[in-house]
């Protein structure tokens, strides 16, 4: 067991002096050589110089690396389609198995109920876990305590498969590099394009007044190497507030974004919230100026493997850092602009109405993070994007995509593709045969030769609008053969048509074309008197194909991806029973892929 003293002195921010619980004095170089194992979480302390900053009010601005200072106190998804199965409703694709998985592993129930103000548990059971991401860690190194523990919630649980690389910015007796060192090294880093720094000074971010103070407080080379990095590596810097106790300001450095235009979208500024007050922690500075780019996460009592507890904004950035490696896995093709305004609207408000000083844009939220934003869009093409409503079709077509089981991409005001079941997103249109026969409504032109007729009609065979609109009044030529005879005093007839057709689509849908439609309708019935027995198969398709080319997800480039399906057409006919006497017939149009219908028609000719 460890026990750590908190001190303060005018250059150092924060420290902690540990013993362990049997007595040991780790503050003794002899005793740490003969013990290391009893002094493992030793932090030191001897001041940490920030090299290059010079005097600031007669007193060095300096940082903390130990365990309360500074910036803090001490399933594999393709990248082609990494979409969310699911409605745009709060966890909607995520069952409580999947939700209990992904929260009873030892690294999220050390720390749950900070985890769990973060809703993580959504994210992991969505199975983002921070893959091919890599998150840079400027840090005092992975040999002291606060190094390590940065680095470990950098990735543990929110991005366990993203890539963590320590970059040590200070030297052996905890004095920092100078800044143009600094920014030497962030120029040597290539395969990041994530930076934690979980360091502040004592400046206050509304000291800062201009670029070329910066550059004169820290160095020119260090703000053109954090310039560069966000220009031509699109990269995210993550900073630490501070842990001042000022709930007004951040620290100077998180001011940098207001001065340096390169690096506005390519910042976020993270304060420490406790879960246990429900409150900006005590410590925490608040974002102050900075609220426009500043956000909140879990920064008090965080467990590390071992079971250190720290406490701080120095822990808080990590946790966002690894949020980041999170959407950068999931959507691969989204720019650093795009992530941090994503973070900042998904962001749980907190305190003032919106946007505040102290909370900025408010808590980290993994679920709403990972889920859409805003309303569907539907891309038709690589340059047309339409509102997705609910397609009304005909029978004919809903069937034959139901009957295919097809999966399509709807996009998010962020362009982020999130797949859902076609069938879905369709509803079934009937057009009434009952209107129809009570106007009498005629759609064919044709002419007969003996028992032979030809002609053609219109059809709303192939019906659709939304996505998947079609032209309207599609024709079909047809063929057919109609016979009457005497049975006794019973009549019958029959008739048969075959039908050809070339239904078009329109423009703007989904649906590209048809081809090889062919239908067929038949009747047969009996007169007997005043009575009318019949049955009769309307227009049905019996071969045809409908080509639909579906959005599916977004390549790492960002190209929307394109699947094309061939769908066979043909299905079982409605069946039509009518019995009539006089003046009245009684019809049940058995559907057996739409509404069915039950209508009873008196037609009378008055004349005059």
């Amino acid at each position: 067991m460890i026990i750590c003293k908190k001190f303060f002195t005018v250059s150092i921010l924060g420290a902690f002096i540990c013993t362990s619980a049997s007595g040991a004095n780790c503050t003794s170089a002899a005793y740490r050589a003969k013990y290391p194992e009893k002094c493992s979480f030793f932090i030191g302390t001897g001041t940490a110089v920030f090299g290059g900053l010079g005097a600031v009010g007669g007193a060095l601005a300096a940082f903390a690396f130990a365990s309360s200072g500074g910036g803090g106190s001490s399933s594999d998804n393709g990248a082609t389609i990494p979409t969310l199965q699911s409605s745009y409703m709060v966890g909607g694709d995520v069952d409580s198995i999947q939700l209990a998985a992904a929260t009873g592993t030892s690294d999220y129930t050390r720390n749950s109920n900070q985890y769990d103000e973060i809703r993580l548990g959504y994210s992991l059971a969505r199975g983002f876990t921070g893959r091919g991401s890599t998150i840079a860690v400027l840090d005092a190194g992975e040999d002291t305590a606060h190094g390590k523990h940065v680095a470990y919630f950098a990735s543990t649980p929110i991005a366990p498969n993203a890539v963590v690389n320590s970059y040590k910015i200070a030297d052996d007796d905890m004095k920092f590099l100078p800044y143009a060192q600094i920014g030497a090294i962030i120029d040597s880093i290539s395969d990041a394009d994530i930076f934690n720094a979980s360091w502040s000074v004592s400046m206050r971010a509304t000291d800062i007044k201009s670029r070329h103070q910066l550059e004169s407080l820290t160095d020119k080379g260090f703000i053109d190497a954090l310039s560069r990095a966000a220009h031509e590596r699109d990269a995210i810097f993550v900073w630490a507030a501070g842990n001042d106790y000022d709930h007004r300001q951040s620290s100077a450095l998180s001011a940098m974004p207001l001065f340096v235009s390169e690096l506005r979208g390519h910042f976020i500024n993270v304060v420490a919230w406790d879960n246990q007050t429900g409150a900006l922690a005590d410590f925490s500075n608040a974002c102050g100026i900075t609220k426009d780019y500043c956000i909140t996460a879990p920064g008090t009592n965080l467990a590390t493997e071992y079971g250190f507890r720290e406490n701080g904004t120095s822990f808080a950035a990590p946790l966002v850092s690894a949020a980041v490696a999170v959407l950068k896995e999931a959507f691969p093709y989204m720019t650093a602009s795009e992530i941090t305004s994503l973070l900042f609207e998904t962001a749980r408000d907190l305190g003032a109405p919106g946007v505040d000083e102290i909370y900025g844009h408010g808590m980290l939220d993994m679920e709403r993070a990972t889920r859409p934003v805003g309303a569907p869009l539907v891309p038709i093409n690589d340059n047309v994007m339409q509102p997705l409503r609910t397609a009304r079709v005909s029978g004919v077509i809903g069937h034959s995509i139901k009957s295919a089981d097809l999966k399509f991409a709807s996009f998010d005001k962020y362009g982020r593709p999130f797949v859902a079941d076609l069938s879905s997103n369709i509803k079934i249109k009937n057009q009434p045969r009952a209107f129809e026969r009570l106007r009498a409504i005629n759609k064919t032109q044709g002419a007969t030769i003996g028992n032979f007729e030809f002609g053609f009609k219109h059809s709303d065979l192939i019906l659709g609008d939304g996505f998947l609109q079609t032209q309207k009044n599609n024709l079909i030529s047809f063929v057919g053969a109609h016979n009457e005879f005497m049975l006794g005093d019973v009549q019958i007839f029959q008739r048969i048509q075959v039908g050809f057709a070339a239904p078009q689509s329109e423009q703007n849908s989904m649906i590209t074309g048809f081809s090889g439609v062919n239908t067929m309708s038949a009747e047969l019935g009996a007169k007997y008197g005043n009575w009318k027995f019949g049955i009769a198969i309307p227009d049905t398709i019996i071969s045809g194909k409908m080509n639909l080319r579906l959005p599916v997800g977004r390549a790492d480039n960002g190209a929307i991806i394109h699947h094309n399906y061939n769908i066979d057409m043909a299905i079982a006919p409605a069946v039509e029973y009518s019995v009539g006497y006089g003046a009245f017939t009684a019809s049940f149009i058995d559907n057996p892929y739409g509404t069915d219908e039950f209508f009873v028609i008196a037609k009378k000719s008055l004349i005059f």
